[in-house]
């Protein structure tokens, strides 16, 4: 029996590699489809989130009802994001306009300092900086930026479209679950394994959004205590990269950096303010939003960083910010299963995967 069962534990791991790969290509082959749907449901979440959050207060939950708290959110939500949309395209110009002028005072920062060890590097970065500027047409990618943060206006659109039917469609869903899983015991199964995925990423969703608010706002006093041009578009651009897991907001925080070293040179005041960027950086990212993230997501480092290169490779910089919340859902569903429960188990932090409490219906 053994001699049978080698092969055929080859061929299973041959089957699920290509599987993978299979999945992985028609992801990337079918991003402009699903990707709006991904984050209309992401989207979804948050709104969800943020109406149970507002319920809280008093007076809040008894004066307006449920649906005309998610009304309420979900306007005040579409308003915000098509703001920030407007806010990069009034400022992407003059960003992009004015870093010709950065980058020369850079290139002489750089030279210095590199005359100072002996070096020759002035005649390598001058044509570094003629091979940028001579060869790309600024206009044009400057109406290119525009052109994009315009399609961006109606990409939202689309995106709050699904959220809404996501929205609508999950009072139908009891019947639905009802229709293909008949026996109660299975029906309980379902809905215990529906809210365990929804509570985890509607927590780490609504929780990660407050926290790169709290660290955008944090940046943004920074930037201005210190004068750095653009202050505000820096804030939102770290607010945004800090989605993305280790790396994100300190990549982020490079274009500030090298804009702060092309206006006043590497002074005091480049070191006090990567100083001050640092320790919120830290502050938010290593001692706060463990203790408020708590053991949400429960995904190893390592694992974090793979699915961080693997969703990024696959959906670009979108799948670099959705790679934890995806790669979660991913582990939550593998953990329900008898067979890929140790290939889970191995995508913990510390061995421990979710397990099916009661759900709400139960409870009461």
């Amino acid at each position: 029996m053994s001699q049978f069962q080698t092969p055929l534990r080859v061929a299973s791991v041959s089957l699920a590699i290509l599987a993978t790969i299979a999945i992985g290509w028609f992801l990337n082959a079918a991003q402009a489809v699903l990707v709006p749907i991904v984050l209309g449901a992401l989207l979804a979440f948050l709104m969800d989130g943020i109406s149970r959050a507002m319920s809280r207060l008093p007076f809040y939950s008894t004066l307006m009802p449920e649906w005309l708290r998610m009304a309420l959110t979900t306007v005040v939500l579409f308003v915000v994001l098509t703001g920030l949309i407007s806010f990069f395209a009034r400022n992407l110009d003059p960003v992009v306009r004015a870093m010709p002028d950065y980058v020369a005072n850079l290139s002489t920062t750089v030279s210095q300092v590199a005359a100072r060890f002996d070096v020759e590097f002035e005649l390598t970065w001058q044509s570094v900086d003629r091979l940028i500027f001579d060869n790309i047409d600024l206009q044009q990618l400057i109406r290119l930026t525009l052109n994009s943060v315009s399609y961006s206006a109606g990409y939202l659109a689309l995106v709050f479209l699904y959220a809404i039917l996501f929205l609508i469609e999950r009072d139908s869903i009891a019947s639905k679950v009802a229709a293909i899983v008949p026996d109660p015991q299975g029906q309980k199964s379902v809905w215990r394994t529906i809210d365990l995925i929804t509570e985890q990423i509607g927590t780490y969703f609504t929780t990660k959004t407050f926290i790169n608010v709290v660290l955008g706002a944090l940046c943004w006093a920074v930037f201005v205590f210190f004068g750095v041009e653009f202050a505000a578009f820096f804030a939102v651009v770290t607010a945004i990269f800090n989605y993305i897991p280790y790396v994100g907001s300190w990549v982020a925080m490079g274009l500030p950096m090298l804009f702060a070293i092309g206006a006043w040179g590497l002074n005091f005041d480049v070191f006090l303010m990567f100083s001050a960027l640092c320790m919120a950086q830290f502050g938010v990212g290593y001692f706060w939003e463990p203790r408020l993230m708590g053991r949400s997501m429960n995904l190893s480092p390592v694992v974090v960083m793979i699915s961080l290169a693997a969703w990024a490779a696959v959906w670009g910089l979108i799948g670099a910010i959705l790679s934890v919340i995806l790669t979660s859902g991913i582990m939550t569903i593998m953990s329900f299963f008898q067979t890929t429960r140790p290939i889970a188990i191995l995508l913990t932090n510390n061995g421990e995967v979710p397990t099916l409490r009661p759900s709400r219906g139960e409870e009461k």
